[in-house]
């Protein structure tokens, strides 16, 4: 394709499926929020200067080899990645396969890991800029300053780039407040036929974000995109969202994907009216996580009565000693209460839980499993530790213990392997007891039978399937 004076910006999501022995261990593919959002802004900014495309390579299933043919095919002037640390190899073996076809394209990389090591990004021949924290603003600004030739890049702030062989560090960017003043995901961009979720009540659903930050200090987090501070969309912007989806796309479900959703309990009540007040025929699901300290029993029966059918909570131990080392800030009550009330409310219950924290042993660890069997939970996931980069967690590993495992594709948690030792806690442990606790978790009579007679729709017969035959594999 011809160069004409029109910016051409390519926002790519990496394909992060990968075979775990025999399968592809792979069950949901959500849409890529980050760059739908920074898509949207250079498209409602930019207007004709510029013609933004997604390419989705995960939803896809393509090779890197399809992959840069369709990039080929766009010939653009700008190509944005999008990379958290188990898809960050990914994203450099794409940069550095678009730079050698196209040299004089500029390749910008953002998200989680690139934030937390900006050096290791930048320091790639391939890579032009790494966006630090929220990327929106910084590739709008980026994007202006290539669109009208100038390379006055000091003045971008949360902008990592090259000067010769000198790495320069500009100022960090304010987090975006006024989260309604975004636009909403550029979703016309993607191949929305392509997402499926394990746990969706129907075939089609789409993602909605509204809340960015939180003020917990769980040291098992990284922060550095979002901050400390909880920003907050408004009742009738989420509304407003949805109307918008379920008018142009004719979407019924909706999963909510950050994890202070229910944080602000005014703002939940004001957006369940709406749906209550217009009669709106939606189910919608948190399945990320909220924490269990946000939710009583009236706010749960009217979130019921709005369309919510699943409930996540962070859980993470059942040894309040450990909640008190990883700062989660909540209590064990907490978590008894939340999962009583939501199941009260009649929603479905997902529990939370993380093996392996500072300070574990294999008691503590058994108290996690026998917590999780006492809660009148629907689905339990566990997980062992793993310490990303930019978190706290993994600062005290490095400087007292050690981490085996410096091949970043490995932190996607797929294969529940540990990869770090720390005080009491050896890798055959924290994979003897993960084991243990799945297989404890879901091998009791009680719980089969239990699932085995509820109610469901034939997708949700089909996804019981796909997790009994995950669970066998487990060794």
């Amino acid at each position: 394709m011809e160069k004409t004076n029109i910016l051409r910006v390519l926002l790519i999501n990496p394909n992060f499926r990968r075979m775990i022995g025999k399968s592809e261990r792979i069950s949901t593919i959500l849409p890529p929020l980050g760059i739908a959002y920074i898509a949207a802004v250079l498209k409602k900014e930019l207007k004709e200067s510029a013609d933004v495309k997604i390419l989705d390579i995960n939803a896809l299933n393509l090779s890197i080899e399809q992959a840069t043919g369709h990039v080929k095919d766009f010939n653009p002037d700008i190509v944005g990645l999008t990379a958290a640390t188990p898809t960050i190899n990914k994203c450099f073996g794409i940069a550095e396969a678009v730079k050698k076809m196209l040299p004089d394209a500029k390749i910008v990389i953002g998200g989680p890991h690139p934030t937390a090591l900006p050096d290791e990004s930048i320091k790639k021949d391939f890579i032009d800029f790494v966006a630090l924290g929220e990327g929106e603003m910084t590739m709008l600004e980026l994007a202006r300053e290539i669109k009208n030739r100038k390379k006055d890049f000091k003045k971008i702030k949360g902008l990592v780039f090259k000067d010769k062989n000198k790495i320069i560090k500009n100022a960090p960017r304010e987090r975006i407040k006024d989260l309604d003043a975004l636009p909403f995901p550029a979703f016309e961009l993607l191949p929305l036929e392509k997402y499926a979720s394990a746990s969706s009540k129907y075939r089609r659903f789409i993602t909605i974000l509204t809340s960015r930050g939180c003020p917990g200090q769980c040291n098992y987090c990284n922060k550095l995109i979002f901050g400390n501070a909880c920003n907050m969309r408004s009742a009738e912007n989420i509304f407003g969202e949805i109307e918008h989806l379920m008018r142009k796309y004719r979407y019924r479900e909706f999963h909510i994907v950050d994890d202070l959703f229910t944080n602000d309990k005014k703002r939940i009540e004001e957006f369940c009216n709406m749906v209550i007040k217009k009669r709106m025929n939606i189910k919608w699901k948190c399945g990320n996580g909220v924490r269990v300290g946000t939710v009583d029993f009236e706010l749960l029966k009217l979130m019921k009565k709005a369309g919510c059918y699943s409930l996540s909570y962070g859980i993470e131990s059942g040894s309040q000693k450990i909640l008190n080392n990883i700062r989660k800030g909540q209590s064990l009550q907490q978590c008894i209460n939340a999962v009583k009330w939501t199941k009260q409310a009649g929603i479905e219950c997902v529990g939370f839980f993380m093996l392996g924290n500072l300070g574990e042993d294999e008691k503590t660890m058994q108290e996690t499993i026998d917590f999780a069997k006492s809660l009148e939970l629907d689905i339990a996931q566990f997980s062992i530790l793993i310490p990303f980069p930019g978190t706290p967690i993994r600062q005290v590993i490095e400087n007292e213990g050690k981490i085996f495992e410096n091949n970043w594709d490995k932190y996607d948690n797929l294969e529940g392997k540990a990869i770090f030792e720390h005080g009491m806690l050896k890798r055959e442990m924290m994979e003897r007891m993960y084991k243990k606790a799945y297989k404890e978790f879901y091998m009791r009579q009680k719980y089969m039978l239990k699932r085995i007679f509820r109610f469901r729709t034939l997708n949700e017969i089909k996804n019981e399937i796909n997790g009994f035959l995950t669970l066998i594999e487990i060794k």
